[in-house]
């Protein structure tokens, strides 16, 4: 388990390691000096519109509580944002959610063209399997990232978020989000603790706190986004609940999440944390 004391403040975890990902990340993207220059562009814009790399930084938090150097877990982290970054921009498209902003910036096909946009996210989604190649990581991370990103996960929950038909109930809406968010956040958590070599014990318990995450960030949203998602198509949380039920319903995800961590021993106490703090983020 983890020899790293554990922050009482769950923000100075995120940044510490979200600027060893950013390294990571800058000195990857430098290394695709053998791509087109319209591409490498492309590409790098659609990584660099920030945001808070939830999925890399809870990776690296696993590994580091299941007692992994950093190091062994940033191939599994890139790929996991890679593959989310891909997502982001196929789903902007005018086929999908016809975006045109993304965090403040136009997104990849209002700035690039809708067929560059296709391609950067196509090189993206094939990169993140090249770094888990150059690696040599376990065939079980390469299973898991492909799993998750795939039809049975976050590829398939979209095919149901784009579906017309209304989500019957909450029920349905919550299979929804365990497949488009979820899937590739518990994916992240898993994928941490497999590079620390955690043990049968610890991977249930990473998988837990990886899918109750994944449901807590969406029941997060969807109460912060009240008002945008008045017309939503029955796709968020409060045509199917009222706001206090949801936020009842998002203590006891957290508490689920934090219970998991604590699990791990003194290492997920910083899991934990961040946990509680996706409950109560204001944005």
């Amino acid at each position: 388990m983890s020899t790293v004391a554990p922050s009482q403040d769950p923000y100075a975890t995120h940044a510490r390691l979200l600027n060893v990902f950013e390294e990571a990340l800058r000195k990857h993207i430098a290394g695709w000096e053998t791509w087109p220059a319209l591409l490498r562009e492309s590409c790098a814009y659609a990584l660099g519109t920030g945001g808070k790399r939830v999925r890399p930084v809870v990776c690296l938090m696993a590994a580091e509580a299941c007692g992994a150097p950093l190091s062994a877990a940033l191939p599994f982290a890139l790929a996991v944002e890679l593959i989310h970054t891909y997502s982001l921009v196929h789903d902007d498209l005018p086929s999908m959610d016809d975006d045109d902003f993304r965090r403040g910036q136009p997104t990849c096909h209002k700035k690039f063209g809708e067929a560059q946009a296709i391609l950067t996210g196509d090189a993206l989604l094939t990169e993140a399997f090249a770094v888990l190649g150059a690696a040599q990581a376990p065939a079980a991370q390469v299973a898991l990232l492909a799993t998750a990103a795939g039809g049975g996960g976050m590829v398939g929950g979209q095919v149901l978020d784009i579906d017309t038909a209304p989500v019957p109930d909450c029920d349905a809406l919550e299979h929804l989000h365990r497949l488009k968010t979820g899937a590739l956040l518990r994916a992240a958590v898993l994928g941490g603790g497999l590079a620390a070599g955690a043990n049968a014990d610890a991977q249930a318990a990473l998988s837990r706190y990886g899918a109750a995450l994944g449901l807590l960030f969406q029941i997060t949203d969807d109460l912060l986004d009240a008002s945008q998602d008045a017309d939503a198509g029955n796709r968020s949380y409060l045509n199917h609940l009222d706001a206090d039920t949801l936020r009842a319903r998002g203590e006891t995800v957290a508490a689920e999440a934090g219970d998991a961590a604590r699990s791990l021993g003194a290492g997920g106490e910083a899991m934990a944390l961040f946990a509680d703090a996706i409950r109560t983020r204001k944005s």
